[in-house]
């Protein structure tokens, strides 16, 4: 759909969803911009993640604008500087941020960071982005893994597991990964983690207990369902839980639903450490200091989950993210 300056097409929340998320719960519309605008940009991708299916929800997770019936739909985004009268940004210039998914986005640059000359663009979607951020926080500045732990991630071949577990091992840790898939566990198996157990497996709680023999100090969990609950059953006593998500729940009426074992957190004396990110942007700074030299170093590996089409892909593309078929970080490109 071709449209002027003027106007640009977006994509917006339809209705939402009762169950699981269709395609037919967002669409696109036309949107008008600005007569002036101080940033024009233009996307070249679009971060799917699964926090976005919450956002959904008709109560809870209260730490972000929830979005409704009409809504406009947002993310990390890559975009490109189409016109500029904002001092810090020329034509051509990359910056990502968290914008409106929309074919151009009129802005005041606020917080939108540059990408820096000469680095690598992708970068800034995943280990130097939002999701490596979220793996930053939940690891190091909360679990801070060291070399006497036995630490455990689930859904490890996602962005942000990931990156925590690459983390983790590089403190010396003794890491147990999990991933639902034969070749997420084959690329986990690449990256050096000994221990990668499939915690779709009917006997993932022996095979865990198996794993850990004298039980887990640190998990990072993501994904909730029967699999946090065999990692609760696993938990040393004084251990500590760093909570990040509940992917396996997001889809389901009952989202934020805690394991029937939960109780036995209190009696392990599990330190819980239940996050979001935007409690944390202060130390974004510091996230750079420390993430991008891993980077620039090739010390972290990372994917980019790379699907095309633009906005017309992002419904599939987080539905599809939601079934777990992604490997690495999953974006939309144009």
């Amino acid at each position: 759909m071709t449209v002027s300056r003027k106007k640009t097409i977006g994509l917006t929340i339809a209705h939402l969803p009762e169950g699981e998320l269709r395609c037919e719960h967002i669409e696109k519309i036309e949107i008008s911009l600005p007569d002036i605008t101080r940033l024009l940009l233009k996307p070249l991708a679009i971060s799917v993640d699964p926090y976005m299916r919450t956002r959904m929800q008709p109560s809870g997770y209260d730490y972000i604008e929830r979005w409704k019936a009409g809504s406009t739909l947002s993310g990390w985004t890559m975009a490109e500087v189409v016109t500029s009268s904002e001092p810090g940004f020329k034509r051509g210039d990359l910056v990502v941020g968290h914008l409106p998914m929309q074919e151009l986005i009129a802005t005041d640059g606020q917080h939108l960071m540059r990408v820096p000359a000469g680095s690598d663009p992708d970068a800034y979607l995943h280990p130097l982005g939002m999701t490596g951020f979220t793996a930053w926080v939940g690891m190091q500045l909360l679990g801070q893994p060291t070399a006497e732990d036995t630490v455990l991630v689930s859904a490890a071949a996602g962005a942000v597991g990931s990156i925590a577990a690459q983390l983790a091992q590089r403190q010396g840790a003794n890491v147990i990964v999990t991933a639902g898939r034969t070749d997420k566990r084959d690329w986990l198996h690449r990256l050096g983690f000994k221990t990668v157990l499939n915690h779709r497996h009917p006997d993932y709680a022996r095979q865990l207990n198996n794993a850990a023999p004298s039980g887990i100090t640190l998990n990072f969990e993501n994904i909730g369902g029967s699999a946090f609950t065999a990692a609760i059953d696993a938990m040393r006593s004084n251990g500590r839980l760093v909570l990040c998500g509940l992917v396996s729940q997001y889809q389901t009426r009952s989202p934020r639903k805690s394991p029937d074992n939960f109780a036995q957190l209190r009696k392990k004396r599990v330190a819980i450490h239940h996050f979001v990110v935007p409690d944390y942007l202060t130390h974004w700074n510091d996230f750079q200091r420390f993430m991008a030299p891993l980077v620039d170093q090739k010390s972290i590996a990372w994917r980019l989950d790379k699907v095309s089409g633009g906005l017309d892909s992002v419904a599939p593309a987080l539905i599809g993210l939601l079934n777990g078929d992604n490997i690495g970080k999953r974006v939309v490109e144009w």
